[in-house]
């Protein structure tokens, strides 16, 4: 095939976030010329979304922080919770990712990246053979002037923290009126804000402080970022990666290169798509504007495996007046709060990971067809005791009323009739929670049975999932079942590579959420997104780089 290349490298890494970077940092630190081409005007992807955590068993810097852990037992958990779902999560994916990992995360420490310790964080199913707590690690809050021009373009969003935090010590703001402990750390993570402030710094943390170290790093190995240069399609010659097509300044460019990591994201934003593989919009999902499901499409075009394509990263999610998205997690889990469909019963587990949670609205919603939306029912304690999304305890403003994200009532009764609730399902069910509240113990769903849902409760209560729903006012607020991204699409071995009836494409790779998950349907532990997106691009490039040694011998 005769082509007027415009530019040459030997690997193409496509799309900014975090396991995009990781990928091209390996490369280029390996001796091979790379390039990140990214679709948006700014970069990061959905990992600057996010809350920048990374679970990584058996990392050197959770065992420094005290964790006692071993390939072994993550491969008994993986194992243990994470159902056979076809090749995105065979026995080799996942020995793979757990064999790599932790060195992955000592390979960039000694590029420069600074580490974090979540060490209090426990994993989804930490009572599962071989759960832990504390696998999960972060980047060091990092200033972004040290991104120079690069700062600007940093993509921002809905999760951007109002002050440097870590996402391993966020679960104490939403009760730090509650206790002495989570209060001191509250006021720790504000005295550390400001002086970074008082320094001059534009300090940012969890996913932006990611990515942003992450670049910085990738800088230093002169790796180009190319903004605004979408993939368009991959160029092959007999199922071989000879080059990409790309779109740069609305017109095509042509990149030649021996390999391309394929690391664009999902397909959250593309209606078409969601209706066909989800039953939904793209109006609950957090992920990046720009994620409209082209690696899928590019994949289906070249006929490559897909798998998984049904499921997503789900998670319980509210919409505010203004169409913002709030993903909740430590607003379900407190006391004083049950969520119930509009049949007026609660039918799982609130304080549940998000992805089991949001898998059990649309369970739900197949078996009755009432709860999308659910509601999140609130009694007068929740609100002034915990936070709500940027809500302050005893702050509920009169806009949260008026526009109707909150529904304000005196009584259940109203409050049902309010939102069109079965009433008298309603006040059952209520009753019944109440009763579960003071013994403790909540027979229909366990709730607060897991170290996991107490991560996210009130240590001051027996339980410190469960409180009763008894003193007005009462307070509803409608939840859908959103996302932090897709999780589904091309299939990957062990190795990274993208497959075709079961085997490779050679040059050809994929990792984070255009591929499907090791992770199955199930989510393992904070940072499971990420965690596989980076280790799989770690995986990648190393495996690029041996081939490329062989075939140069």
């Amino acid at each position: 095939m005769q082509m007027n290349w415009d530019e040459e490298y030997d690997v193409i890494v496509v799309g900014s976030g975090a396991g995009g970077l990781v990928a091209a940092i390996t490369s280029a630190y390996g001796g091979l010329r790379t390039a990140i081409i990214e679709k948006g005007s700014v970069w990061g992807g959905s990992s600057a979304l996010s809350g920048g955590g990374l679970w990584i068993p058996n990392n050197h810097v959770s065992k420094n922080a005290g964790l006692q852990d071993s390939e072994e037992e993550a491969l008994t958990y993986m194992q243990e919770i994470i159902e056979d779902t076809g090749p995105a999560s065979t026995y080799e994916r996942k020995e793979a990712y757990v064999k790599n990992g932790h060195r992955m995360v000592k390979f960039l420490e000694d590029l420069g990246m600074k580490w974090v310790a979540g060490s209090l964080y426990p994993d989804y199913y930490p009572e599962r053979p071989g759960g832990k707590i504390g696998r999960s690690i972060e980047a060091e809050i990092v200033d972004a002037r040290l991104l120079a021009e690069n700062e600007e373009t940093l993509r921002t969003g809905e999760l951007e923290a109002p002050m440097p935090i870590y996402s391993g010590k966020v679960a104490s703001l939403p009760k730090a009126f509650t206790n002495a402990k989570d209060f001191n750390t509250v006021v720790g993570m504000f005295l550390n804000g400001f002086k970074h402030k008082i320094k001059g710094e534009h300090a940012i943390s969890i996913g932006g402080g990611l990515v942003s170290r992450l670049l910085i790093i990738a800088k230093k190995y002169q790796v180009p970022l190319m903004l605004s240069t979408p993939l368009k399609d991959l160029i092959m010659e007999e199922d071989k990666i000879v080059g990409v097509e790309a779109e740069k300044e609305g017109k095509p460019y042509f990149i030649k290169c021996r390999s391309v990591i394929l690391a664009g994201g999902g397909f959250e934003r593309n209606l078409e798509l969601r209706k066909k593989y989800h039953h939904v919009g793209t109006d609950w999902t957090a992920a990046s504007p720009d994620n409209t499901g082209d690696m899928l499409l590019i994949a289906e075009k070249h006929n490559l495996d897909t798998a998984l394509l049904d499921d997503a990263w789900w998670g319980p999610t509210a919409i505010d007046a203004s169409g913002a998205r709030k993903f909740l997690v430590h607003e379900r889990s407190m006391p004083h709060c049950i969520i119930v469909d509009q049949t007026g019963e609660r039918y799982f587990n609130e304080s549940q990971s998000y992805t089991d949670a949001g898998h059990a609205i649309l369970e739900r919603q197949e078996k009755n067809g009432k709860a999308i939306h659910s509601w999140l029912i609130m009694e007068s304690r929740h609100r002034n005791k915990y936070l709500f999304g940027n809500m302050l305890p005893r702050r509920t403003p009169k806009s949260a009323i008026e526009s109707g994200f909150l529904i304000k009532a005196n009584s259940i009764e109203e409050l049902a009739e309010k939102c069109k609730i079965n009433i008298e399902g309603l006040k059952n069910t209520a009753n019944r929670f109440n009763d579960f509240s003071k013994k403790g113990l909540d027979e229909d769903f366990g709730r607060g049975n897991s170290v996991y849902d107490n991560y996210y409760g009130d240590p001051t209560y027996k339980n410190p999932n469960l409180g009763a729903i008894e003193k007005p006012p009462f307070y509803a607020c409608k939840i859908y079942p959103g996302d932090l991204g897709t999780k589904g699409g091309i299939v990957a071995n062990e190795h990274g590579q993208a497959l075709r009836n079961g085997l490779p494409i050679e040059g050809l790779y994929a990792t984070g959420n255009c591929s499907a998950s090791v992770m199955g349907r199930v989510y393992a532990g904070p940072g499971a997104t990420l965690g596989p997106s980076t280790v799989f691009g770690y995986i990648s490039a190393n495996h690029i780089k041996e081939k490329l040694l062989v075939s140069a011998e």
